[in-house]
């Protein structure tokens, strides 16, 4: 199967001369539609710029991504606009990227299109999707708990029908009990679309990543199955148990 998501030789950095991060070091790596990736490594290590670079939300300084065949730096605004068009976006803090003056409905709503977005049947299907009814819609993000606004942040990425979810530590913070319903959830989304997700969690990238990429100092350190069986298996918890910061 061909390549959905690709990306060779990727690299990032910020701030200018004088102090300057290298947060991607020449990152390659393939994702297949269909495929649910988890993306694990200490805090800064880079996880969260890539996904912000698959997503063509980043532009790095050197290196190529191509999205459905499209090799997005190199491609017209007008077609990275449709790239980036195929992805949905959970934020790891959701409530910051909501707008205040709304209400958790129109959050959603405004991700539909215009003709959808009239339709309350519409808005009331997402928010079934992700288990919040009986008049979920209507209250203010802010009076939600941390797990609701999350699964308000999913409706909101699932309006725009994308091909490709991207989960920012969709799970951080939250007691065991809401992380549970966030994972089900997306567990239940993964099986139509391609699943990318960050965190720090391992229990929660063995249970929702057909693979795990580790990554540190910038770079790619393992790209293996999760259910990786046998030696490899425990060579895979070694590695990632010796990570610091998981």
């Amino acid at each position: 199967m061909s390549a959905l998501i690709s990306c060779h030789g990727i690299v990032r950095t910020f701030g200018g001369r004088r102090r300057r991060v290298e947060a991607l070091r020449g990152v390659s790596l393939e994702i297949t539609t269909g495929e649910s990736v988890a993306v694990v490594g200490r805090s800064g290590s880079g996880k969260s710029t890539l996904l912000g670079v698959l997503g063509a939300l980043d532009r790095p300084q050197s290196g190529e991504l191509r999205i459905g065949g499209v090799n997005v730096w190199s491609a017209a605004e007008r077609e990275r606009r449709a790239v980036r068009r195929r992805f949905g976006w959970v934020p790891q803090d959701a409530l910051s990227s909501f707008d205040p003056r709304y209400s958790a409905g129109d959050v959603v709503a405004e991700a539909l299109t215009p003709a959808a977005a009239k339709d309350s049947k519409a808005v009331a299907e997402l928010f079934g999707r992700v288990g919040l009814t009986g008049g979920f819609a209507a209250r203010r993000p802010a009076t939600l708990s941390g797990g609701e606004r999350q699964r308000v942040a999913i409706a909101r990425a699932l309006a725009v029908a994308p091909d490709v979810l991207l989960a920012d530590e969709p799970t951080t913070g939250l007691d065991v009990l809401a992380q549970e319903r966030v994972l089900d959830v997306l567990a239940a989304e993964r099986r139509d679309r391609t699943l990318v997700m960050v965190t720090h969690d391992l229990r929660v990238a063995r249970r929702m990543a057909d693979r795990i990429i580790v990554m540190d100092g910038g770079r790619v350190v393992a790209d293996v199955p999760a259910d990786m069986p046998g030696s490899g298996g425990r060579e895979l918890m070694r590695l990632l148990e010796a990570t610091p910061g998981l």
